[in-house]
């Protein structure tokens, strides 16, 4: 029994059955493993440990590495001890050359709640480093606070994004960390679970404030985890849901443009061009406020871009009759462009009808 368990355990992240038509994994047969952030937090807790024993070479090579400086503060955000000042600082300086990240707002928080006036000039600093810091930053105390307002902008912060325990965190911060060290397979397991349990309750979605509306976010944000995983097909199942759930008609035409991004990558040229002709259908919405303007902003341009896209990848296909069909389309949508939206597109149209004439 022993040696059954040990091997169900290896058994993911390498091995998972999905199912062929809908793309979800079937339920473990054995025990869960551990979770996500032990793993993930594994490196960072023995770099936290190094740097605590005051190891010279750790501190500069996990100061200069993006990736271990950041595992390290999320180690230091779960096992926070009184002689980490110095090291925290430190992380927190460096941190500055990632921009405005959670973890550098994580390093300023830790810094914080120690209550140290002293501390405010580095802090102050820090927040001037670029314009992304000077808006995430805006509410550090100013100089001449005292140690109660430092430590309760510190404290409420904390609270409110991090805090001690690790199974609070977005199972976000864990996929992100974990494909950042080369975790890929773990994190795109967890992926594939977090939108199969969206798939089978999708009143996970609703927002606990106006239980009537859903907030969406999440499945846009899966399609971009699994897209830069380079997992289309679980890319595309995100998205397609995603859009399917969109309300205003911008919102609609916004969604189904880039599913058909994703589609024409996938090489689903036919899906595409119904994922298009939809896009149209929004455009053509009487009376959608949320469209107004379309052919006066770059969202209209990125419209007609998409489809003069999918018009050179269907003459490349050699489907010369729908290449053609959706050129008469772009063209279309180009034609309602403002003269602003449409510049930087006509040098593609042009080429785009070029190449229809030589495979027609």
């Amino acid at each position: 029994m022993g040696r059954l368990r040990a091997a169900l355990l290896r058994t993911e992240p390498d091995f998972v059955l999905l199912n062929a038509d809908e793309g979800c994994a079937y339920d473990r047969m054995g025990p869960a493993g551990p979770p996500l952030w032990e793993p993930v937090l594994a490196a960072g807790r023995a770099d936290l440990a190094r740097l605590r024993e005051g190891d010279r070479t750790a501190w500069r090579d996990v100061a200069e590495d993006p990736v271990r400086r950041r595992i390290a503060l999320r180690a230091a955000q779960f096992d926070r001890a009184e002689g980490d000042p110095d090291l925290l600082r430190h992380l927190l300086r460096h941190e500055t050359r990632s921009s405005m990240t959670d973890e550098l707002r994580l390093a300023a928080v830790l810094v914080g709640l120690r209550g140290d006036t002293a501390d405010l000039p580095l802090l102050l600093e820090v927040r001037k480093t670029d314009f992304d810091t000077a808006c995430g930053l805006s509410e550090i105390p100013e100089p001449g606070a005292s140690a109660d307002e430092l430590r309760q902008w510190a404290r409420a912060l904390d609270e409110s994004m991090f805090g001690t325990d690790p199974s609070d965190e977005p199972v976000s911060t864990w996929t992100g960390l974990a494909r950042d060290q080369g975790m890929t397979e773990l994190a795109r397991v967890t992926l594939i679970r977090e939108l199969d349990h969206i798939f089978m309750d999708q009143g996970r979605l609703r927002r606990p404030e106006a239980p009537h509306t859903l907030a969406t976010a999440a499945l846009s944000r899966l399609a971009r985890d699994f897209e830069e995983l380079g997992d289309l097909p679980q890319a595309l199942r995100a998205q397609r849901l995603y859009a399917a759930l969109q309300e205003t008609a911008w919102n609609r035409a916004s969604a189904r443009r880039d599913l058909a991004r994703l589609e024409r990558e996938a090489g689903r040229l036919p899906q595409a061009a119904d994922s298009l002709a939809a896009v149209r259908d929004a455009l053509a919405t009487p009376a959608a406020d949320s469209l107004r303007h379309w052919q006066r902003v770059n969202f209209g341009r990125f419209i007609a871009e998409e489809h003069y896209r999918l018009t050179l990848a269907l003459a490349d296909a050699g489907r010369p009759e729908e290449a053609r069909a959706l050129l008469a389309a772009a063209d279309a949508v180009l034609g309602e462009l403002s003269e602003n939206a449409a510049k930087g597109i006509r040098e593609l149209a042009e080429r785009t009808a070029a190449r229809v004439r030589e495979v027609g």
